[in-house]
């Protein structure tokens, strides 16, 4: 298997790993709805299945993560404000990593405790570094035949800072999980529609 193909096996084993966690951790939940609870609160602190989702949801994902990275890094094709757009999409896998080293209180609240603290303020830097490597991203040379493509990845950076603010206000509670979703598949979208023109053979012209 050559690296380019690792890369995308890994890229869709990641994304589908995800889905499954997404789905299996939601059934394992009591009471947990994808419309209106944070991905953090599958593993909250003293709730059910915690232990479980910790190691088998964000710490494995985190790795799929990590090593699709890892692996795509030799093939990137990036540049100036790109090549840091690149480096800062580690922040994809240490959203996860944050969920396994930080987990939030029960009802992931603006306050609690210190573990509630560093979760609220990595989550912040986590979710800038993510909205801030797709907009950077979208710059890199290979973008130029890929128009529709790079529009995607601009509006997907933008939508990051927005959506999180967004998620953290009171009168949005009932739909902040819906919203964490919609920002989950447009950054699944972001790197699958990327692969191409950042990690795999230059196209001519978009299709």
């Amino acid at each position: 298997m050559d690296r380019i193909t690792l890369t995308r096996t890994l890229l869709i084993a990641s994304i589908l790993y995800v889905v499954a966690f997404y789905f299996v951790g939601s059934a394992l939940k009591p009471g947990y709805s994808q419309l209106s609870n944070f991905v953090s609160e599958y593993n909250a602190t003293g709730t059910a299945w915690a232990g479980t989702l910790t190691y088998g949801g964000f710490l494995a994902t985190a790795v799929l993560l990590s090593a699709f990275l890892i692996c795509a890094r030799p093939l990137a094709h990036v540049s100036g404000g790109s090549r840091l757009g690149f480096w800062l999409l580690w922040s994809l896998p240490a959203s996860f990593l944050l969920g396994a080293l930080a987990p939030c209180d029960a009802g992931c609240p603006f306050e609690g405790s210190t573990s509630q603290l560093l979760h609220n303020l990595f989550a912040i830097l986590a979710y800038v570094g993510m909205g801030a490597s797709i907009f950077l991203m979208s710059f890199a040379p290979n973008f130029k035949p890929f128009p529709w493509r790079r529009t995607f990845l601009l509006l997907t950076g933008i939508a990051f800072p927005v959506m999180f603010v967004l998620m953290v206000q009171p009168d949005v509670s009932p739909w902040r999980g819906l919203l964490q979703r919609l920002l989950d598949i447009a950054m699944a979208l972001s790197l699958l529609l990327s692969f191409n023109p950042l990690f795999g053979q230059r196209r001519k012209s978009d299709t």
